[in-house]
């Protein structure tokens, strides 16, 4: 039996042939690099993400570092100058999720999202306004990477003139899951992080006031049985929310124009527009930017034919799943014509599905919609494809992809 590990500088780039090579040992593989049990076949990965009973989303590996030496000079920091994080949504589970998600569900609403398309439109043209006359950009730092920043700023009312600002404390947000971090380092990070608590407080305080037209001002706003959450509980949400909406859609952007060059599928997307929505689809589905989340096992399990004892810590990775032959026919190829792409799993599935999907798939619509449209000869501007992608266990994707073009 080939041992594979997922900490593999390969494999983390590009985890998708040991995906294959794990699946054929069984649904369920023992890592023992890490030791913690990856689960690789989609109806498994799709039944235990359901199930809140037997695991659990609290496991101290994200969003939550109990464990850190200097922890307590990072709460003291929080304390007195922020508010101290807690567990919701990603990191938490039932009854406090489903209070939690049933707010963000009456926030995040397919009117809400509708609503903003005008102003996804406005910002697509505005970042492709900036490197057209060029000819050529790098995608990810120029598009990818700002577009979605924007998007969620304009929902928490920052203004234009503080984006920049909002960027960096976003990148702190994202910086502080870092395990490599020193404590110099974390705390720094956490210093920008309460500026940005400090921000999202003084906002709610103003839309508690006199209700806004944005996203945050919905939550506020939002209760369930007249109970509404609390200002550590909203900020909390707040910031998960910027987190899981940001950078995971930037690089699904990033890896949908890899796919579209790489794959010479300029043409038929302008010959057939309407073919948009599913290439958007394929990509999530082969191109998964969040690969897999932790979950730790509540009562001794079984999956396939291994026991997995109480206290171990169990990976469902979306990507693998959205990879198995089982539920895709030629799963690594993309399929414009796919009849069930939308069936993949990266956007979770369960209690736990991704609130934030239908916005997530509006900029990606919207996006290759507006690109196609005003651009056309999309190829790499480096022959040799020197596209960099990240090295990181749970999420994946292209972080630099230089690209040329003409103005169509």
């Amino acid at each position: 039996m080939e041992k594979i590990s997922f900490l593999d500088p390969d494999i983390l780039r590009c985890p998708f042939a040991a995906y294959h090579t794990v699946r054929e040992q069984g649904p369920v593989y023992l890592d023992e690099s890490l030791g913690q049990y990856i689960v690789t076949s989609y109806d498994e990965v799709r039944k235990w993400a359901a199930n809140t009973q037997d695991l659990s989303n609290v496991t101290g590996l994200l969003l939550s570092f109990d464990s850190m030496p200097w922890q307590a000079r990072i709460n003291e920091i929080y304390e007195t100058r922020g508010f101290l994080p807690m567990n919701t949504l990603t990191v938490s589970d039932p009854p406090l999720h489903t209070f939690h998600r049933s707010l963000v569900d009456k926030a995040f609403t397919a009117s809400r999202v509708k609503q903003m398309a005008e102003y996804l439109q406005g910002t697509i043209d505005t970042m492709i306004d900036s490197f057209i006359g060029k000819g050529e950009c790098d995608f990810y730092a120029e598009f990818a990477a700002l577009v979605p920043i924007h998007v969620i700023a304009s929902q928490l009312g920052v203004e234009l003139e503080d984006i920049d600002w909002f960027k960096q404390c976003s990148d702190a947000v994202i910086a502080e899951s870092n395990p490599s971090n020193t404590e110099e380092e974390q705390v720094a990070i956490t210093l920008k992080i309460t500026e940005l608590q400090s921000f999202i407080a003084d906002k709610i305080r103003e839309f508690q006031k006199e209700p806004g037209d944005c996203l945050l001002s919905d939550l506020v706003h939002a209760e369930d049985d007249g109970r509404t959450m609390s200002m550590r509980e909203m900020v909390s949400v707040v910031l998960i929310l910027l987190v899981a909406g940001n950078d995971s859609t930037s690089l699904a952007l990033t890896s949908a124009m890899h796919r579209l060059i790489t794959l010479d599928l300029e043409q038929e997307l302008r010959a057939n527009p309407s073919r948009i929505p599913n290439f958007v689809e394929e990509v999530l589905r082969i191109e998964a930017p969040v690969q897999g989340l932790y979950r730790r096992v509540l009562n001794p399990i079984r999956i396939g034919d291994t026991d997995i004892p109480e206290g171990a810590i169990v990976v469902l990775r979306f990507g693998a799943a959205n990879t198995d032959p089982a539920q895709f026919t030629e799963p690594d190829a993309l399929q414009l014509e796919r009849g069930n792409t939308r069936n993949h799993l990266t956007f979770g599935a369960g209690p736990h599905f991704c609130p934030g999907n239908q916005l997530a798939r509006a900029e990606l619509r919207i996006a290759f919609e507006t690109l196609l449209g005003r651009m056309r000869n999309f190829r790499l501007a480096e022959p040799d494809d020197r596209t960099n992608w990240l090295a990181h266990f749970l999420v994946y994707g292209p972080h630099k992809l230089r690209i040329a073009f003409e103005t169509a």
